[in-house]
C-alpha cells in the first residue's frame, strides 16, 4: 500500500511508520547519495579500489612495509623509562597510587587474620555449615572433603594465603563487575565505550602488565591483586549484561504493568531472572582469577603459585600437580558456595517444602555460633592454627611414575595405532596446518589484508565495523609485528576451531542429560583452574617443544567456557518455544537446530568470543614451549628488560583479538522502537 506522505513527514519517518517510501518524481535525479552508499554492492566496490589504488601505489609484494613503522617498540621503552624515573617523585603515584596499594595489601592481610583466628578445624567446620545453610548435604560433604584436602596435600600455609588474595580481589572484581554490567545493559552507548575496555583487559596478557604493576604499585600483594582484577573481571561485566538483557519482554511488560518504576523493575523482575547468569558470571571470576595465581607469584604475592614454580624449575610434574590439584580445589570450593546460595536464592528453584524459615535461620545462627566455639577451643587450647604436618602426605612419586609411562607409549609412532603417536600428530599439525597458514597470513600483502578484513566487517557489520578491523590491522603493522602476529593468527584459528568441535557438542550434550552435565562440570573446571604452568611439562613431553604444544596448551585452557556457555544458553531457551516445537512433532535434533540453537545465538556467541580471548590469553603460556608468534616476543621482551618489545607484542595480542571478536559477532539486533 502507498501513502501520501506530507512535506513535513520525512523519509526516516515514514520507514519508521511502516509506509512504503514515494516514488521519486521524474527528473529529480533518483535516489540521494545516503540511498547509494547504504546499499551493499557499493561498500565492496569502495573497499575494492581502495585495494586495486594501493596495490598499485605500494605494489604487491608480501607483508607489511618496514618503513611505515614508527619506531613502537623504542617509544613504549622509553615511557618505561620515564615511570621508573619518577614513580617517587610525581603526585601521581605518591598520593594516589601508593595509599590504594597501602589499602589493598591491608585487605589481604586482614582476610588472612581471619582465615588464622579461624584454624583450620573452623575453616573445616565452617565449609560444612555453609553447604548445610545453603540446604545441600553433598554440597557440606565436598566442602570438607575439599578443605581438608589443603592441608592433607601439605599446603595448608601456602593455601591461605593464596585464599586471602583471592577473596579480596574476586570481592572487588564483583562489587565493580555487577554494576557495571547493569548500567551497560541499559545503555548501549556505555556499551559501546566499555567493550574495548574489556577487550584490552582480558586480552592484554597478564605478563605484559607485570612490568607496569611492579613498577606502580611495587612488588607484594597489591600487584598481585591489581593483576587479578584486571584479567578477571570482563567476564561478570559481559555475563551480567547478557543476563539483564535476555530478560524476556513480557515479564518486564507485566512488571511495568503493575506500576513498578525502572529501579523496581531492576530490583524485582531482572536480577532475579538474570541470576543464574550472574552466579556463572561470579564463577569464571574465581575461575580466572585462580588462573592466574602462578602468574601473580612471579610479583612476590606468595601462595600455591609459589611450590608451581618451584616443582617446574627441577622438572617434578607431581609436586607441580599437588599444587595445581590443590589450586582446583580451592576454586571449586568458592564456585560450589556461590552456586548453592545463589541457585537458594533464585526464584525459579525455590520451593515451599523443607524446615520454615525461622527455624532455618536459627539452625544458622546455631552452626555459626559452633564455628567460632570452634575455633576460639582450638587456637587458644590447642594452637591449631595451622593443619598438623603429620598427617600430610604426597603424590609426586605416583603421579612421575605414571607420566612417564604414558610418555613412553604415547609420543612414539608405533604405539597407536593407525593415527600414530602424538609426535606424529604434532608433525602433521605443524607442518601441515600451521606452517602454511603462517606463510599466508604473512606473505599477505597489507592492502589485501587490510582491505579484505575491512570487506569481511563491512559484510558482517557495516561500515563502522569495517573501518574498525581495517584500523585494527593496520595497527599491527605499525607496531612492527606483522610476521609473529601472522603466527599467532594460525595457532588461534587451530585452536579456535579445536575448542568449537569439541565444546559446543559437548555444551549440547550437557543440556540433552544431566547426568553428563554432573560429569563434565568437575572435569571443566579442573581445565579452567589448573595453571597453565602444570600442563606446560605433560605438554611438552607428548607433543614436544613448538607450535603444537602451544596450540594444545591453548585449546585445554579454553574449551571450559565454550561447553558452560553453550549448556547455559540452551537451558535458558522459553519453554513455551521448546513445547510449540515439540507440538508439531519436531524431533530432537530438529527441535534442537531449528528452535534451541537459533534462540540460544547470544550465548553461544558470547561462548566463541570468551573462545578467542581466553585463547589469546593463553599465547604466552605457548611462547614458553617454544611455539613463537607474538608470545614468545612477550616472553622474551620482559626476560631482556625489553619493555617496548613485551608492550608491543601484547598491544597486538589486544588488536588481534578485537578483529576476530568483531567479525565473529554477526550484526547487531536492534530492537524496535515502542509506541507511544
Amino acid at each position: 500500500m502507498t501513502v501520501a506522505i506530507g512535506n513535513e513527514t520525512t523519509l526516516e519517518e515514514a520507514e519508521q511508520l511502516g509506509v512504503d517510501r514515494p516514488a521519486s518524481p521524474r527528473g529529480t535525479g533518483g535516489p540521494s547519495v545516503r540511498q547509494t552508499l547504504a546499499k551493499p554492492w557499493v561498500g565492496l566496490v569502495v573497499l575494492a579500489a581502495g585495494a586495486v589504488v594501493s596495490a598499485i601505489l605500494t605494489g604487491v609484494k608480501g607483508g607489511f612495509p618496514a618503513g611505515w613503522v614508527p619506531g613502537s617498540i623504542s617509544a613504549f621503552s622509553s615511557l618505561g623509562t620515564w615511570i621508573t624515573a619518577h614513580q617517587s617523585s610525581a603526585p601521581f603515584f605518591t598520593d594516589v597510587l601508593a595509599p590504594i596499594g597501602t589499602g589493598l595489601n591491608a585487605m589481604v592481610s586482614g582476610v588472612s587474620t581471619f582465615l588464622g583466628w579461624l584454624t583450620w578445624p573452623g575453616l573445616i567446620l565452617l565449609g560444612a555449615f555453609s553447604g548445610l545453610a545453603a540446604g545441600r548435604w553433598k554440597t557440606a560433604i565436598f566442602l570438607v572433603v575439599a578443605i581438608a584436602a589443603f592441608g592433607l596435600l601439605g599446603l595448608w600455609a601456602d593455601s591461605m594465603s593464596t585464599l586471602s588474595l583471592m577473596t579480596v580481589a574476586v570481592g572487588i572484581s564483583v562489587v565493580i563487575g555487577v554494576p557495571l554490567g547493569i548500567v551497560a545493559a541499559f545503555s548501549r552507548h556505555f556499551e559501546q565505550l566499555l567493550r574495548p575496555v574489556l577487550d584490552l583487559m582480558q586480552m592484554l596478557p597478564a605478563y605484559a602488565y607485570l612490568v607496569p604493576i611492579v613498577i606502580l604499585f611495587s612488588i607484594g600483594n597489591p600487584g598481585g591483586v591489581v593483576a587479578t582484577v584486571i584479567y578477571a573481571t570482563p567476564p561478570i561485566i559481559r555475563l551480567t549484561l547478557l543476563g539483564i538483557r535476555t530478560v524476556p519482554d513480557d515479564v518486564i511488560e507485566a512488571g511495568k504493568s503493575f506500576g513498578s518504576n525502572r529501579w523496581q523493575l531492576l530490583r524485582k523482575v531482572q536480577l532475579p531472572m538474570a541470576l543464574r547468569m550472574i552466579l556463572l558470571g561470579v564463577n569464571q571470576v574465581i575461575m580466572m582469577a585462580l588462573s592466574v595465581v602462578v602468574i601473580a607469584s612471579l610479583i612476590g604475592t606468595g601462595g600455591l603459585g609459589d611450590p608451581v614454580l618451584q616443582a617446574l624449575n627441577i622438572v617434578n610434574v607431581g609436586d607441580a600437580f599437588t599444587a595445581g590439584t590443590v589450586i582446583v580445589l580451592m576454586a571449586m570450593v568458592l564456585d560450589r558456595v556461590v552456586s548453592a546460595f545463589g541457585e537458594r536464592a533464585d526464584p525459579a528453584h525455590r520451593t515451599s517444602k523443607g524446615m520454615p524459615v525461622r527455624r532455618r535461620r536459627e539452625l544458622i545462627a546455631a552452626g555459626f555460633a559452633l564455628v567460632v566455639v570452634t575455633a576460639l577451643v582450638a587456637k587458644l587450647g590447642f594452637s591449631a592454627t595451622n593443619f598438623p604436618t603429620a598427617w600430610s602426605f604426597s603424590v609426586a612419586g605416583p603421579l612421575n611414575t605414571g607420566l612417564g609411562w604414558l610418555q613412553h607409549h604415547l609420543y612414539h609412532y608405533a604405539s597407536v595405532p593407525i593415527v600414530g603417536g602424538t609426535s606424529n600428530l604434532s608433525a602433521f599439525v605443524t607442518l601441515e596446518i600451521l606452517n602454511p597458514l603462517t606463510r599466508i597470513a604473512g606473505d599477505m600483502p597489507w592492502w589485501l589484508a587490510v582491505f579484505g578484513t575491512a570487506a569481511l566487517g563491512y559484510i558482517i557489520g557495516g561500515w563502522r565495523r569495517a573501518l574498525l578491523v581495517g584500523i585494527c590491522v593496520t595497527g599491527i603493522g605499525l607496531l612492527g609485528v606483522w610476521n609473529d602476529s601472522a603466527a599467532t593468527l594460525a595457532q588461534v584459528l587451530v585452536a579456535l576451531v579445536m575448542c568449537i568441535i569439541v565444546g559446543l557438542p559437548l555444551g549440547v550434550a550437557a543440556y540433552w542429560w544431566d547426568p553428563v552435565e554432573k560429569a563434565l562440570r568437575p572435569v571443566l573446571d579442573v581445565l579452567q583452574t589448573m595453571p597453565a604452568f602444570v600442563y606446560l611439562i605433560p605438554v611438552v613431553l607428548f607433543f614436544s617443544v613448538g607450535n603444537m604444544a602451544g596450540v594444545t596448551a591453548s585449546f585445554v585452557y579454553a574449551l571450559a567456557p565454550a561447553v558452560r556457555l553453550t549448556n547455559l544458553g540452551l537451558r535458558r531457551v522459553p519453554r513455551d518455544m521448546v513445547e510449540a516445537g515439540t507440538s508439531f512433532g519436531s524431533t530432537r535434533l530438529q527441535l534442537l537446530r531449528k528452535v534451541e540453537l537459533p534462540a540460544a545465538r547470544p550465548a553461544i556467541v558470547l561462548a566463541i568470543n570468551q573462545t578467542i580471548l581466553l585463547v589469546l590469553a593463553e599465547v604466552i603460556v605457548a611462547g614458553l614451549v617454544g611455539a613463537g608468534g607474538l608470545g614468545y616476543d612477550v616472553v622474551v621482551g620482559l626476560e631482556r628488560d625489553e619493555f617496548g618489545l613485551g608492550l608491543a607484542a601484547g598491544l597486538a595480542i589486544v588488536v588481534l583479538g578485537v578483529v576476530l571478536d568483531r567479525l565473529t559477532q554477526g550484526r547487531e539486533q536492534r530492537r524496535p522502537a515502542r509506541a507511544a
